[in-house]
């Protein structure tokens, strides 16, 4: 007996434990705790009357294939009689009911204390895999969700950060150039100074638009954008109107695909996507670019490849999270590459830096599914 019990006399003791048990029951609140009794005691009200069911159908046969006075002889010449039988229909589904729902109670308190721990925040702890064809499924689903979150939150956290520092650079030289404007000591100081706050404020205009995009990427689904395009068309122009900013640069452009291919994209994203690869290559291209396109089981290949200097093995991953930069003296925030990553993966495809295959510097290649439904 309990401690509350033991405070108790017998007959208070059981009405405190019957009043529990009728108020589990009655209950009817949105957070009440879960009822084993209730859930039991259903399950074998459903499974006892399947039973008894049965067993008069099969009485209710032998009866209309004997008789009715010879069923019951037999029914009373068994050991015990009637009882034995009465006892073996009402135990034996108590007992199934027992081993077929105690697996599923336990299943469904676990998922309700992870979710009670998502709704406080802790996402870092997993619902118990479950082989329930009942509650295996909400299991993973409930792991997928807090995966997703932990991944979205981490995403807002270093975006936070990311913005926090880029910010401190052009806002400072903004401050420096305002202190310069109260009291300038001559019209080209003045000048000077009015042009340095026009390029922050460029600066700041360009990372929020950027920080954006990349936020939007991460916290939303792409799939209601997605229309075909005919791939090689979108590859000339894009490469073409790049290759205006690199003049001095030589493109070649390398296409192994039917001019009539199509491919189901965001074309203003993927344009985003090739457009900032391209950029990369035009930073770090001694003289040459090679942009190449092929489309092989059902997925469209695009590679970007420069005679620069390559990116270190160490940093091929590295370079795809947000905000990090290789070289700062190139200018940049350190968001294309992660936003670029963002846009494969909405569109089901996937980015990575590969061993050059021609020119020695870096090559990048993306790919995604043509169709991509």
């Amino acid at each position: 007996m309990t401690q509350a019990g033991t405070q108790l006399s017998a007959y208070r003791y059981s009405k405190w434990r019957w009043l529990r048990f009728r108020r589990s029951w009655t209950d009817t609140r949105a957070d009440r705790v879960p009822s084993w009794s209730k859930l039991y005691l259903r399950a074998y009200v459903h499974l006892l009357a399947l039973v008894l069911v049965v067993l008069a159908v099969v009485l209710a046969a032998l009866a209309k294939t004997l008789t009715p006075a010879v069923v019951w002889h037999g029914l009373h010449a068994l050991p015990g009689g009637v009882v034995p039988l009465v006892l073996i229909a009402c135990l034996v589904p108590a007992f199934a009911t027992y081993q077929w729902i105690r697996p599923i109670w336990l299943d469904l308190v676990m998922v309700r204390e992870r979710a009670i721990d998502f709704t406080g925040g802790r996402f870092n702890t997993r619902a118990r895999e479950s082989h329930s064809v009942f509650i295996g499924p909400l299991a993973r689903t409930l792991n997928a969700l807090a995966e997703r979150m932990e991944r979205l939150i981490a995403a807002q956290r270093d975006l936070t950060n990311g913005i926090s520092h880029e910010l401190r650079t052009p806002l400072a030289r903004t401050r420096f150039a305002l202190e310069i404007l109260r009291e300038p000591g001559s019209a080209q100081e003045y000048d000077s100074a009015i042009a340095s706050i026009e390029q922050d404020v460029t600066e700041l205009d360009e990372l929020i638009d950027m920080s954006l995009t990349y936020a939007r990427l991460e916290y939303s689904s792409l799939q209601s954008n997605l229309e075909p395009t005919p791939l090689v068309a979108w590859l000339e122009a894009q490469v073409r109107d790049s290759a205006v900013l690199y003049a001095d640069k030589q493109v070649t452009l390398d296409i192994d695909a039917a001019r009539t291919t199509r491919a189901r994209m965001d074309k203003r994203l993927m344009s985003y996507a090739l457009r900032n690869l391209l950029r990369n290559a035009g930073k770090y291209a001694r003289s040459h670019i090679v942009v190449a396109l092929t489309v092989r089981h059902g997925n469209v290949e695009l590679a970007v490849e420069d005679d620069g200097p390559g990116v270190p093995a160490a940093e091929r991953e590295h370079i795809f999270e947000a905000f990090v930069r290789l070289d700062r003296n190139t200018g940049g925030y350190g968001l294309g590459l992660a936003i670029t990553r963002q846009v494969l993966r909405a569109h089901n495809g996937r980015i990575a830096v590969t061993e050059p295959a021609a020119l020695g510097g870096a090559r990048f290649e993306i790919s995604w599914p043509a169709d991509n439904r």
